[in-house]
């Protein structure tokens, strides 16, 4: 396991340009420093070869680099029925979708869920094994989203495919034996900021019912201005704020889009009317003071809301199982929650 993670983490250099490793105390759960450690030693060793590339080649030396974690949730788990279908967007493009179904009951509950990668990597792949977990464990319908990625496809493509998507599951519910009146939305990182901005679209646009939100360590705020990018953003916790600079530059490079609550949905004026949401940080993930204050702004608005705080982990631990054990027992944690709101 440690030669395969070491393979891994060979890619996963790619993804943080200007990296340097440093502890910020000695409370880093240890797997998630390992993590850290063989990551900052090979990113030194890809330094020079970096240097090098242009921006094109950086963009998809990252992108491979992000399909590099797959390994590091461990083995494919088996799924009662995994289809991959397309839903036909009005725009006239295909987004694929991948049904994850655990059982042949009726009327489950349904979780979209909207992958990670930083508006610009990351595919049904890189959140397969996570997701076929996920599935097993809560009994809920799991359907992933390939939706559109920066810069071929900025803002707000990716999240008007997230949407459509939503809109197509309410209405072919009964064809894929879910619950049209039971559908949950999540997401990790970026998938996060999706996840709660499809949800604010729905509301403002009396689209379909959201029951619940899944926000994993979610970018609330793409100005990156919080106390935790200011503290950790420059350390080597797996994101750095320039990298992140990069891929917001990249997503919308508009000033007053980032500062849009479809963007920055922590600059909302009005989250009354959110669904029951579950927020997920990490001590050592430089998101993490937006995702708390993301916490405080919808419980303001009268939501009922969840909070659990690693203080030990670092961001993308809930796709690391096999190499960070609480990412293995977040996602078991997790289907026990979505079974006790369901």
């Amino acid at each position: 396991m440690k030669k395969l993670i070491i393979q891994i983490l060979t890619l996963l250099v790619f993804i943080t340009e200007g990296y340097t490793q440093q502890n910020k105390s000695t409370t880093m759960d240890k797997e998630a420093k390992t993590v850290i450690e063989n990551m900052a030693k090979h990113y030194a060793e890809n330094a020079d070869k970096m240097a090098t590339m242009s921006d094109a080649q950086k963009l998809e030396a990252g992108r491979k680099g992000y399909e590099g974690i797959i390994p590091m949730a461990g083995e494919a788990e088996k799924v009662f029925t995994i289809e991959n279908r397309n839903v036909a967007s009005k725009k006239g493009h295909q987004i694929p979708i991948r049904v994850y179904r655990p059982n042949d009951k009726k009327k489950l509950s349904m979780l979209l869920y909207i992958h990670g990668g930083g508006f610009t990597a990351g595919n049904l792949e890189t959140h397969d094994r996570p997701l076929r977990s996920l599935a097993n464990r809560s009994d809920f319908l799991v359907i992933g989203i390939d939706y559109r990625l920066a810069p071929e496809h900025p803002y707000p493509a990716g999240l008007n495919d997230c949407y459509e998507v939503l809109q197509w599951l309410s209405d072919n519910a009964e064809e894929l034996n879910g619950a049209a009146k039971q559908i949950y939305i999540g997401g990790d990182s970026a998938g996060g900021n999706l996840a709660t901005v499809t949800t604010l679209m729905a509301r403002d646009k009396n689209g379909p019912s959201i029951k619940g939100q899944l926000l994993i360590y979610p970018n609330t705020d793409l100005t990156l201005d919080s106390t935790s990018w200011q503290e950790l953003g420059d350390k080597g916790y797996i994101l750095t704020k320039k990298a992140m600079n990069a891929n917001v530059a990249m997503y919308t490079s508009d000033d007053q889009s980032i500062n849009h609550e479809y963007v920055s949905p922590l600059k909302s004026d009005d989250l009354l009317n959110m669904p029951e949401t579950l927020i997920i940080t990490g001590g050592y993930d430089p998101l993490h003071s937006e995702g708390e204050a993301y916490v405080q702004k919808l419980k303001s608005a009268k939501v009922r809301v969840t909070h659990w705080h690693y203080d030990g982990q670092v961001h993308g631990f809930f796709q690391m199982g096999a190499a960070i054990t609480e990412g293995n027992q977040l996602i078991t944690r997790i289907s026990q929650y979505l079974k006790d709101t369901n």
